[in-house]
């Protein structure tokens, strides 16, 4: 019987190297790569806060598409991080663009008119969605610092439209959050202290 070959395994990483999307065959451990693994960790997260998002808030349709959304921007960004030089422009399909930007602020603008946010800072969500949304902000967060360090290594990495959006989306993220805790917002207390 003649064995398949494998559509995910090229073994070419067997020895800790990889090939970025601009051709250049680095290290897993090189800038570039930890920047693209920030994005696969982003978009897995997102994932699963949408499916819980669906199933726990299934009349929130708009935070669930919004969502949605969010996880396709994510190989936008991938493919702009893989290749910083802009060495293969053809294998990219889009990139972040001010209209993302303009759709990602509007979203937040939504919120943000809907939930007031206290004064102290807010110390832990008040359910597991709003959690799990949180962990995403912080994903993001280092995200955008993963981008800032590509950008150290490679100065002719254009991107200031997609590193404007990563940090916005820390920011909606956040906010998202606490639309999901529902007026249960947990403030530090210096007393317990």
């Amino acid at each position: 019987m003649m064995r398949r070959r494998s559509q995910v395994t090229s073994k070419r990483g067997d020895k800790g190297e990889t090939t970025t999307l601009g051709g250049d065959d680095v290290s897993k451990a090189h800038p570039v790569i930890e920047c693209c693994g920030c994005v696969d960790e982003l978009r897995a997260y997102l994932a699963l806060v949408r499916q819980q998002t669906l199933a726990q808030r299934p009349d929130d349709f708009g935070s669930a598409e919004f969502l949605l959304w969010l996880l396709h921007c994510c190989f936008a960004i991938g493919s702009q991080c893989s290749d910083p030089r802009n060495a293969h422009p053809e294998y990219r399909k889009a990139d972040i663009a001010k209209a993302h930007l303009r759709k990602l602020e509007a979203f937040q603008q939504k919120i943000e008119d809907e939930v007031d946010l206290p004064k102290l800072f807010v110390v832990s969500a008040s359910n597991e969605l709003a959690a799990r949304v949180d962990i995403a902000t912080t994903i993001a967060r280092r995200l955008e610092r993963a981008i800032v360090r590509v950008k150290e290594i490679e100065p002719t990495f254009d991107c200031p439209t997609m590193l404007a959006f990563v940090n916005r989306l820390s920011d909606t993220l956040y906010m998202l959050a606490r639309r999901f805790d529902d007026g249960k917002l947990h403030t530090v207390d210096y007393t317990l202290l």
